[in-house]
């Protein structure tokens, strides 16, 4: 059996699954290809660079997202995530005078913290997550108002440009960093027993717990995976226009959410590729570039996404049907044979 063959046998879906979760690549790259036999500016390497750089901490975010959506819930806090660490991360350094590595490390600390909350609030409190962090968002962004009293805080040293629009190279420094942090959760989630838990949960809670999974643990680091990841992606947001701002990331929500789904992980858990999320990053951003050189107005964008999010998960809705399917008649042929 070859490479293939063995990838999509683990699949419940078999071929069909493996396809579709891998659809968004072949997607991506006829997409790539159009634009650029019809568009002139669109293959021009600075354009393409721009595309990998606007995508980068978007893409990072989605990858935060993209565990918590992995193990069936999901977490509308993000918005809220990266505007307090925006505005903090700002105040801390400018107001405060702390140097630039402990006011980072301490806004990590905090979103992780506030992840902590989501997953304790769903795991223990039984909330369900969609409510539980629609109120820890709403929580949050008071906090975030009541700080910064709804104005930016600029003022942050030139030097913490670099990680949102330095380059190494010919490269953007944004674009290394997604692709690091992409490979570092790539091999946690295939090559390690607690990303393995990660899909587990998703896939079957009741099995999980009776594995010997630590449950409750796996579903609490999902979220403050997502807190983490947020904040990372929120310090790369701040770092280009070196300013907090509480409304960084009122817009994100949506497209984090599409960019995940879009990148084959299924809404109802336990299916997903880390690489599949950075590929539905970079092709929401094709998109969105290719409509501006286009001159297509901006709310265009809005409604392409909408129809793309809405395609999404009717194919998700229906592949994870055909899965169930699938997998009753095959244990049905198993009873009868035996």
């Amino acid at each position: 059996m070859n490479t293939f063959e063995e990838k999509a046998k683990r699949y419940g879906g078999g071929w069909r699954s493996f396809i579709t979760d891998w659809m968004i690549l072949f997607l991506f790259v006829a997409l790539v290809a159009i634009f650029s036999l019809t568009l002139s500016t669109f293959r021009t390497t600075d354009n393409i660079m721009n595309i990998l750089r606007q995508a980068a901490f978007t893409a990072i975010i989605a990858m935060g997202e993209f565990f918590v959506i992995l193990i069936g819930q999901m977490d509308m806090s993000i918005s809220s995530i990266i505007g307090m660490v925006s505005i903090f991360f700002a105040g801390f350094v400018v107001k405060m005078g702390m140097p630039i590595w402990m006011a980072i490390v301490l806004v990590l600390a905090m979103a992780a913290l506030i992840g902590m909350i989501n997953g304790i609030l769903v795991v223990y409190g039984k909330m369900p997550s969609f409510i539980a962090t629609l109120v820890t968002m709403n929580i949050i962004k008071g906090l975030n108002y009541l700080y910064s009293r709804g104005l930016p805080i600029s003022g942050l040293p030139d030097g913490f440009n670099f990680l949102g629009s330095g380059y190494v190279g010919i490269v953007p420094f944004p674009v290394i960093l997604m692709f690091v942090v992409a490979a570092i959760l790539f091999v946690i989630t295939a090559h390690t027993s607690v990303g393995r838990s990660f899909y587990a949960v998703g896939g079957n809670l009741e099995a999980s717990k009776l594995s010997g999974i630590n449950v409750v643990f796996i579903s609490i680091l999902a979220f403050v995976f997502s807190g983490v990841l947020t904040a990372i992606g929120a310090l790369g947001l701040t770092a280009k226009t070196l300013a907090g701002n509480v409304s960084l990331g009122e817009n994100l929500l949506f497209d984090v959410m599409t960019i995940v789904v879009l990148g084959g992980t299924s809404l109802t858990g336990g299916r997903g590729r880390v690489f599949g999320v950075v590929i539905g990053a970079l092709f929401l951003q094709v998109i969105s570039n290719a409509m501006v050189l286009m001159g297509i107005n901006t709310y265009w964008q809005w409604v392409v996404k909408g129809i793309i999010l809405i395609i999404v998960v009717l194919i998700d809705s229906n592949t994870k049907r055909d899965i169930v399917t699938t997998s009753r008649k095959t244990k049905l042929a198993s009873a009868e044979e035996k």
